[in-house]
């Protein structure tokens, strides 16, 4: 682990030349479900982390659906390691399978610390909102909502602080409040009350919105959109089909977005494995893409809306003494490969995600970025890293020496991407992807700087894309020499950290 040292050092008044220890920094870790990296063009204050900050061109999640994407974050483990692998506790998921870990995650260890910790908004799948809520260890705030959240507008929030509530633990129901402005006021809430309970001491402050994820049982026909906005965003003239860099969409019927100017959007997929293979998306379907599209856009302006006033509400010492991390449990595919909506898969759209992070202001300036191979299960050694807390590094590294710009020896030359295929009859699951049946069946992928290469449960024939000609995985080349390379560095890395098998860092390394 790398010693944080900050720019930023006071002098005590205790004695005549005594300096006191440097202030540690605070950590704002803003992550939000379902978002796919084109929709970051929308969200100028996101955008913006980029300023004297750093963008992280290639960030994979270790698995594409909510559950084992937060608990590889939490834990800094592969799926296979945590054992968490779908969302639902009757399928190897959910909060059954991750309770165990409470313990182990990052706040466990930033609170043992000194950290002042916050958590708002999504936790982990069927996480029991209710009377006589659990607080996980390490979290001395605790605003967390259960499934109501999806749809924005009904939930229940848990209200724990430990030096007001603790013996209380009440729950607040919705008064009508859009979740994520009620997650952005808790969170300036939870600042202004470490400076009072913790004058001086660093926090760390997790703001997970359940947006832009669609709201759980939509019908067709329904009123409230697929994807609800807030109130405010919802004016029919709201954002023109001039604003858009997709362009018109050719008629009076279209909400201005040219959702089929997506990369690989109804893209012909007879050469790709047979659970993609479908026919064209018609044109009533692509005019609901589009309205999809356009809501999922509405949605995040709330979000940029959000992240703009929790930064405000920092003091000038605390910008220079903040980073500010941003980023998505798993990106989301809307027509890409003819696949309607959903996740799960291997591809780009589903996998590689926005990862902005923003310096404190007494670092090095300048906008840096890097096309290292990162993970979120390097979120764990990173935060542990950020407040200098010596600590177990398990699958990931620690990317804060990429962060302030310095070149690292042997960074790692692959990330490793695994799904089980949910069990359909699975009750209550928020992601069932019908629309997009059969789904992706199990399986186990690797992704480099040039190749994507899947191999599927039951499937002889791996899949194989050249990322450097073939950007967006438009033609599958699964005879390429490439493959049998990739598929021993897949073996490796599916049993890494297993009993007399390789670390998960060695195994990430070609050679």
């Amino acid at each position: 682990m790398l010693a944080v040292v900050l720019a930023l050092t006071m002098t005590s008044q205790a004695g005549a030349g005594t300096v006191a220890e440097p202030r540690r920094p605070n950590i704002i870790f803003f992550l939000v479900d379902d978002m796919s990296a084109e929709l970051l063009s929308y969200m100028d204050t996101v955008s913006g982390l980029a300023r004297d900050g750093t963008t992280f061109t290639d960030y994979y999640v270790s698995n594409s659906l909510c559950c084992p994407s937060r608990a590889s974050m939490f834990t800094g483990q592969f799926p296979h390691n945590t054992g968490v692998l779908t969302n639902k506790g009757s399928d190897r998921g959910g909060y059954a399978a991750f309770e165990q870990h409470e313990a182990r995650t990052y706040a466990a260890s930033l609170d043992q610390a000194g950290y002042r910790t916050g958590y708002l908004g999504k936790y982990i799948n069927e996480y029991p909102v209710g009377a006589g809520y659990k607080v996980p260890a390490g979290w001395d705030e605790w605003h967390v909502a259960a499934g109501g959240g999806y749809n924005e507008f009904r939930y229940e929030l848990t209200r724990y602080i430990k030096e007001e509530t603790a013996g209380d633990k009440p729950l607040d129901p919705s008064d009508g409040t859009y979740l994520v402005d009620e997650l952005g006021q808790r969170a300036v809430d939870f600042i202004e009350r470490s400076r009072e309970h913790a004058p001086g001491e660093p926090f760390f402050l997790q703001v997970s919105p359940f947006a832009p994820h669609s709201r759980v049982g939509f019908k067709p026909g329904d009123k409230e959109p697929r994807f609800p906005p807030a109130r405010r965003d919802r004016p029919k003239n709201q954002f023109p089909a001039g604003e858009f860099p997709h362009g018109d969409c050719g008629g009076p019927d279209c909400t201005g977005i040219d959702v089929s100017a997506l990369p690989a959007f109804d893209e012909d997929t007879a050469d790709k494995p047979s659970w993609v293979r479908r026919q064209p998306i018609g044109p009533n379907l692509v005019k609901d893409l589009r309205k999809d599209f356009r809501d999922r856009i509405r949605m995040v302006q709330s979000v940029d809306d959000m992240v703009e006033r929790v930064l405000a509400t920092l003091t000038a010492e605390e910008r220079r003494t903040t980073y500010v991390v941003f980023t998505s449990d798993n990106g989301f595919h809307l027509g890409q490969h003819r696949l309607l909506r959903g996740k799960s898969t291997a591809y780009d759209h589903d996998v590689r995600v926005p990862l902005l992070v923003r310096r404190p202001a007494a670092g090095r300036p300048g906008d840096l970025v890097t096309g290292a191979i990162a993970q979120n299960v390097d979120l764990f050694a990173t935060f542990l890293d950020i407040a200098g807390v010596d600590g177990a590094t398990r699958d990931g590294r620690s990317l804060l020496p990429l962060i302030q710009g310095h070149k690292v020896k042997d960074w790692r030359d692959v990330a490793l991407i695994e799904h089980v295929k949910p069990d359909p009859a699975a009750p209550g699951e928020p992601d069932p992807d019908a629309e997009a049946a059969p789904g992706p069946p199990s399986y186990a992928a690797v992704r480099t700087a040039g190749d994507l290469y899947v191999e599927y449960e039951g499937d002889p024939e791996p899949e194989y894309y050249n990322t450097v000609t073939d950007p967006h995985q438009e033609t599958n080349d699964p005879d390429n020499a490439r493959t049998a390379d990739l598929g021993r560095v897949l073996d490796g890395l599916t049993n890494c950290g297993k009993p007399g098998a390789a670390d998960c860092w060695t195994a990430s390394h070609l050679s």
